[in-house]
């Protein structure tokens, strides 16, 4: 019999918890069950005692492998946010050593990741205001990452140069050891710094089937070396640059860049230092590829997507090197 706070699976579940967690009379439920990559998913569908339905999905991750962030993300670190942009989560339990699950409100009959949907300006608009809101709301919250936490996070990257060098013909130790140091200088300052959502890739992005807003962000699940607070301009220009096609972030960037400014209405973060830091930004976006080289399987097995996003932060650097 399970022991823990966490639940396991759907077997976990009951009508009785579902009317606790939910503060209505349940009659029934049905759940099923979904694999993913990080996760076992479970969409339920309750029936009330007054016969309406209501659609969610308990999410599951066992294991130490992302410890409580995720739970954190909906239970305290925007909870006092009037509508942030997250789906609505009923429930979170986190243990040490067995893992955490998240209640949430299932919205897939309406709303769709990102994920093969050509960006538009609108979208793109909508995701700057969503993500600059999120970013005012823990700005300059916690202290700079300390030196381990960036030699760790290093130290998970920088095995990458090497094998991405040998696969690809590139010379990349000299700019890879440049922009450390450049990183480094610029994440000892606290200016301009908020607690990231570090993977804003199409399939963590949902916009209604109808339409490019509003904006919901899911699965903030950093490993134990992930940077999760930091530089604020990181997450925009991992979105961008990484996951949205040459053409349009050459097309809409700036005017992306500018509405997540405004839309941050820092009155002290200028225009010019949201500059320099989205051009660091775009040069640390190479570490995402030089991740997926780093471990002999993955630079094989993933070379169909590494491949595609070297090629956008080279069009995003430019021919002399600059964002």
């Amino acid at each position: 019999m399970n022991q823990s706070p966490v639940l396991r699976g759907a077997e976990d579940i009951s009508a009785g918890w579902l009317s606790d967690v939910l503060q209505r009379d349940v009659a029934r439920f049905a759940a099923s069950s979904e694999q993913s990559s990080w996760s076992n998913q479970h969409p339920i569908v309750v029936t009330f005692a007054d016969g309406t339905t209501h659609t969610l999905r308990l999410k599951v991750c066992l294991g130490a492998t992302f410890g409580r962030s995720e739970v954190d993300y909906y239970t305290r670190d925007y909870v006092s946010l009037i509508e942030a942009p997250l789906v609505r989560c009923w429930n979170a339990e986190y243990e040490e050593g067995i893992g955490y699950h998240l209640l949430l409100d299932d919205l897939s009959a309406t709303y769709r990741n990102r994920r093969g949907v050509p960006p538009t300006l609108e979208y793109g608009f909508a995701a700057a205001e969503a993500l600059g809101r999120l970013h005012r709301h823990c700005w300059r919250s916690k202290p700079t990452p300390e030196q381990a936490v960036l030699d760790r996070y290093f130290e998970e990257i920088s095995p990458g140069v090497a094998a991405m060098e040998r696969a690809t013909g590139l010379t990349l130790r000299a700019r890879f050891q440049n922009h450390e140091r450049a990183m480094r200088t610029r994440w000892a300052q606290s200016h301009g710094m908020t607690l990231l959502h570090g993977d804003l890739n199409s399939m963590n992005i949902l916009t209604p089937k109808s339409g490019d807003q509003p904006v919901y962000f899911l699965d903030r699940q950093p490993f134990d070396w992930s940077l999760q607070y930091g530089v604020a301009a990181n997450d925009l220009a991992y979105m961008l640059v990484l996951w949205w096609p040459n053409e349009a972030r050459r097309l809409y960037g700036e005017a992306i860049l500018r509405r997540w400014h405004e839309s941050l209405g820092i009155e002290d973060y200028s225009w010019d230092e949201a500059l320099a830091d989205w051009s660091l930004s775009v040069e640390q976006c190479l570490h995402v590829p030089l991740e997926w080289c780093s471990k002999p399987d993955t630079l094989d097995r993933m070379r169909w997507l590494w491949e595609i996003q070297l090629d956008r932060v080279k069009d995003a650097l430019g021919p002399q090197g600059r964002a």
